[in-house]
């Protein structure tokens, strides 16, 4: 195998795929990154076997063959090196990197032991506009939980229908959800639970622009997410979602408007105090307080357009704020029914994000 390539070019290539390479070190061959040239192109795959990535780039090939080397070692070397162009030759069980003054050889791994790509062909959703799924992504997964003793709840619910696409994520204590609408076509509708942390590398790897069409094998346990070039295959995780529904309030008696930033601000002031943030709604001002006997006490207050009766209710200062950075548009509206019911942040232009999050007990 040899070839050459732009430093630049396969450094983007291999930076796209990096967060499916696993550093657990359980299976070395999963700390690699597969590289096959062919005629005028380089592919580069990595996988945990959870989700599995492919990239490419253009090469000049001059003898086509395949190696798999560490993808950490790789990236920092590519990220380092000062040369445009870069010469690599695999022999042996070496891969000889050449550019300007700098040579290095890097050991090789079996490429026979590197997992195979997997089959995943069965059209579900094509030209979903990669922005808009994206960024509902990013909205969502903030409620997703981290405890994996809880895995269905460690993934985001994709409903997938005829003109709908609705994302949900829940830990329980919150609940976000994002809908988005027309624009792309179904080609089979469906449900299935994706690992969050998997949605937001492929959002980090795919940028925002282009189309996205979704894929899945015949046992619907892997879906395929085609975007800007990448490739990557996701295991969904088993089990039942919650019924989600049930935790949206249908409407809410209490409604505060306030500018959004001002009240992350003030909200991240009060978060240097407590972690548990109490609220104090009356018309025209919303008082923000929290205290400690460690730290001190602290006081904010925002100016609001308040609807409704006057209220007091508390929330987890951290999980308010996660809600907060993920709305979109100047302003923001709280709403709420009782100081032991749950809240629900939603933008004041009418879309289909919200976030519902439940209150403490004061």
């Amino acid at each position: 195998m040899r070839f050459v390539v732009l430093r630049g070019d396969i450094l983007e290539a291999v930076q796209k795929v990096q967060y499916s390479a696993s550093g657990k070190g359980i299976m070395p061959i999963l700390s690699g990154v597969k590289i096959e040239c062919e005629e005028g192109r380089l592919v580069v795959s990595a996988t945990d076997l959870e989700s599995y990535t492919v990239s490419q780039c253009t090469a000049s090939v001059e003898e086509a063959g395949s190696c798999v080397v560490n993808l950490k070692t790789l990236q920092d070397y590519l990220r380092d090196s000062g040369a445009e162009k870069l010469s690599m030759t695999y022999l042996g069980n070496e891969l000889e990197i050449e550019g300007g003054k700098s040579n290095i050889r890097l050991f090789t791994m079996p490429v026979e032991d590197f997992p195979q790509q997997p089959t995943v062909d069965i059209a579900v959703v094509e030209g979903l506009d990669a922005k808009s799924f994206f960024s509902a992504v990013h909205k969502v997964s903030k409620a997703a939980s981290r405890d994996d003793k809880r895995p269905t709840l460690t993934g985001v619910f994709m409903e997938i229908r005829e003109d709908l696409i609705r994302l949900v994520s829940t830990d329980s204590y919150r609940l976000a959800l994002e809908e988005i609408r027309g624009g792309f076509a179904v080609r089979e509708e469906g449900e299935y639970i994706i690992p969050a942390t998997a949605l937001v590398n492929l959002a980090r790897a795919a940028g925002k622009d282009g189309s996205l069409e979704v894929k899945r094998d015949e046992n619907r346990g892997q879906l395929r997410f085609d975007v800007n070039g990448i490739i990557n295959v996701i295991r969904q995780i088993e089990g039942k979602f919650p019924k989600y529904g049930q935790f949206i309030p249908e409407e809410t008696r209490i409604l505060i408007e306030a500018d959004r930033k001002e009240l992350i601000e003030a909200l991240k002031r009060i978060s240097l105090i407590s972690s548990t943030v109490k609220m104090s709604a009356r018309p025209g001002i919303l008082i923000l307080e929290g205290e400690s006997r460690d730290v001190g006490e602290g006081k904010e207050e925002v100016e609001t357009v308040h609807q409704g009766e006057e209220i007091n209710i508390a929330f987890n200062a951290s999980f308010l704020e996660d809600g907060l950075q993920a709305l979109e548009g100047e302003k923001a509206l709280i709403g709420v029914n009782e100081s032991l019911k749950p809240g629900m942040l939603k933008e004041k232009e009418e879309n289909g994000f919200r976030y519902v999050i439940m209150p403490i007990r004061l």
